[in-house]
């Protein structure tokens, strides 16, 4: 029996990008005919177990290992626990899907690793401590993991660059895309959820969506002030920007006031709330595009999704849409230009025999996101660390 440990406190309270990609996983996981005769997973929770059905299943050992004596404080457990945890329950390999490697690890480790988390933590505006722990303990991740884990080709090879880090011990492995993205059928149920999500969001007609943390990295700054250069021209459109301001200071609600104020209506909903997750496919089909302007990203899920939903998608014109997307799309050159931004919103809104040949295009390029094919990977590399293949 192979035993494999897994940091998971990022699937405790409300998740985020780390929560929902380990979540889908630990679901690719018990999907595996017969996993739980070669494996056991044993999960490692800060403070609370979640109460997620696929927990229940006999290949996870549950543990949480903070409390009493041992303060639950995210270093103490992360640090300090979890190292002493492998020797311990005698552990064959450790994943951590956090993008570090704790300070006094000394076992087999798997790492995932990111490029945009280096970009963060150097050039970023995430608070000094965040960005010195990302920089000391992804570093000491690059240097002293058995393997890392790469979600896409241009973020191996930026890693590799900036780490210099050998081919031989990174590999690529792109995170599934959750099934509840999909061309919806237009039911009666469809239609009652978007009328409530609308009248939720007060939106009245077409809408452009955008959603996640908004680093200035992704330009939302940007996509609002290139949304303001066609509000007048299209009064019946809307923009919904669901976004945690991250910018220092934050700037994205003014300038939503500024063009709500300048249009004389509400051509602009901000909230800084994050969508439930089970409303977000509904928008995503409902929305004439997701805007989505990143200029540094390991892998940026939210394309992936619109496109499943059947949903054109704004973007940089980088390595990595190009490597996810291939040569069609509505991709923008200048990221920083808020003119051409505006220019591409305005090709989407007065071309719809482009956006179906577009996403024509893109579609067979969704089958190499797939959960299955990403467990079967993963599982492969814990064989090959421990000696089991």
């Amino acid at each position: 029996m192979i035993r494999i440990g897994i940091e998971c406190e990022q699937l405790e309270g409300r998740r985020f990008g780390v929560g929902h990609t380990l979540a889908q996983l630990l679901e690719g996981i018990i999907s595996v005919p017969g996993v739980e005769r070669r494996y056991r997973f044993v999960l490692y929770f800060k403070s609370e177990i979640p109460r997620d059905v696929f927990l229940a299943h006999s290949v996870f050992e549950k543990k949480i290992v903070t409390g009493g004596l041992i303060p639950r404080s995210f270093n103490v457990f992360y640090h300090i626990v979890l190292p002493m945890r492998y020797f311990i329950d005698r552990l064959d390999c450790f994943f951590f899907p956090s993008y570090m490697l704790p300070a006094f690890f000394a076992g087999k480790a798997v790492v995932v690793l990111t490029n945009d988390v280096y970009w963060e933590a150097h050039h970023g505006t995430l608070p000094w401590r965040y960005r010195f722990s990302y920089r000391l303990f992804c570093w000491w991740a690059a240097r002293r993991a058995n393997m890392l884990m790469a979600i896409s080709r241009f973020s191996a090879t930026e890693l590799e660059r900036v780490y210099r880090i050998p081919d031989s011990r990174m590999f690529v492995n792109p995170w599934g895309l959750e099934s509840i993205f999909s061309v919806l059928p237009r039911d009666e149920d469809y239609r009652k959820r978007i009328a409530a999500l609308k009248e939720k969001f007060r939106i009245a007609g077409d809408f452009f969506i955008s959603v996640g943390q908004a680093f200035p990295r992704r330009r939302m700054k940007e996509a609002l002030e290139a949304f303001a250069l066609i509000a007048r021209e299209y009064p019946d459109v809307q923009y919904l920007v669901a976004c945690q301001d991250k910018y220092d200071p934050p700037v994205l609600a003014g300038i939503a006031s500024r063009v709500n104020k300048e249009t004389g209506r509400n051509a602009v909903v901000f909230t800084a709330q994050y969508i439930d997750r089970t409303d977000l496919p509904y928008l995503m089909n409902e929305a004439r595009a997701l805007v989505y302007i990143s200029s540094k990203e390991a892998l940026g899920l939210p394309p992936l999704e619109a496109l499943a939903c059947g949903t054109p998608s704004v973007m940089a014109d980088n390595a990595l849409s190009r490597e996810i997307f291939g040569e069609d799309g509505f991709f923008v050159n200048h990221a920083q230009d808020p003119a051409e931004i505006a220019k591409t919103m305005d090709a989407i809104l007065k071309r719809p025999d482009n956006i179906r040949k577009i996403l024509e295009e893109q579609a067979p390029h969704l089958k190499r996101y797939d959960w299955n094919e990403h467990v079967g990977r993963l599982l492969a590399v814990f064989d090959r660390i421990t000696g089991a293949s």
